[in-house]
């Protein structure tokens, strides 16, 4: 990624509705699921440092640091004070059982072998401590977004649940989210599939007005999600543990 593109996605993390309200959920998540004592806690795929900002914010006590795979993504957080190391989730830096909370938004499905990226995460979690993953749902919903952004799979609920136990870990919460918009999202693949258009490999912030539009639209959802989950939407969120050690 050259930096003018870093430059032009860093604006989108913080102003785009889909980057801004994923962030809020993620954040009520946190709170809600955070162990009492957090000390630790670690982004993966931390980008241009969003979410790193606000964890940040929200957990003043706890070291807050991030992985970043790319070197101008991480040294734009250094740059604004952010903890962030160059690295891959399929082999993170960090010790054993040296975490409290992690979270990995949109990132296992770049990932070819998933279910490594994830015992990673386990094998750096102390025991009770979480993990708050968000993906993209539905493999119907496949397209040339998918193609131009490297996914290697979308997921159903069942294979997401699958994937994590597989690592070892155990599912406290899983809900799809996005789905006042599932609708639309599925209309435009089905008109992108049936006249074979491209994706452009570009990113754009949509008109300011279509922007609060969106924003609002998806999120009705939070108060919804603080209490129930959903049984369809364009993506999937899940929380997960690392189980304490049996005593014995």
């Amino acid at each position: 990624m050259d930096r003018a593109l870093l430059l032009q996605f860093d604006v989108l993390e913080n102003t785009h509705w889909w980057f801004v309200v994923r962030r809020r959920l993620v954040m009520t998540l946190a709170a809600q699921w955070a162990p009492i004592e957090t000390k630790r806690i670690i982004e993966i795929g931390c980008g241009t440092g969003g979410t790193l900002r606000s964890l940040q914010f929200a957990f003043p006590s706890a070291s807050v640091g991030g992985i970043e795979p790319v070197e101008v993504a991480a040294e734009l957080c250094r740059s604004r004070g952010s903890d962030v190391v160059v690295a891959s989730m399929e082999d993170l830096p960090d010790p054993d059982e040296s975490a409290d909370l992690m979270l990995a938004l949109d990132v296992i499905e770049h990932l070819e072998n998933d279910v490594a990226g994830l015992a990673e995460v386990r094998r750096v979690l102390r025991p009770g401590g979480r993990v708050i993953l968000t993906v993209p749902a539905l493999p119907s919903l496949w397209g040339p977004h998918d193609v131009a952004n490297a996914h290697f799979r979308r997921y159903t609920r069942r294979t997401l649940v699958r994937a994590v136990t597989d690592a070892g870990l155990s599912v406290e919460r899983v809900s799809f989210f996005n789905a006042i918009l599932l609708p639309a999202g599925w209309l435009e693949r089905q008109v992108t599939r049936i006249l074979r258009l491209r994706w452009s490999l570009g990113v754009g912030q949509p008109p300011r007005p279509m922007n609060a539009v969106m924003r609002g639209l998806f999120g009705l959802e939070l108060p919804i999600l603080k209490r129930l989950d959903l049984p369809v939407g364009m993506s999937l969120v899940l929380v997960a543990s690392k189980p304490q050690r049996e005593k014995g």
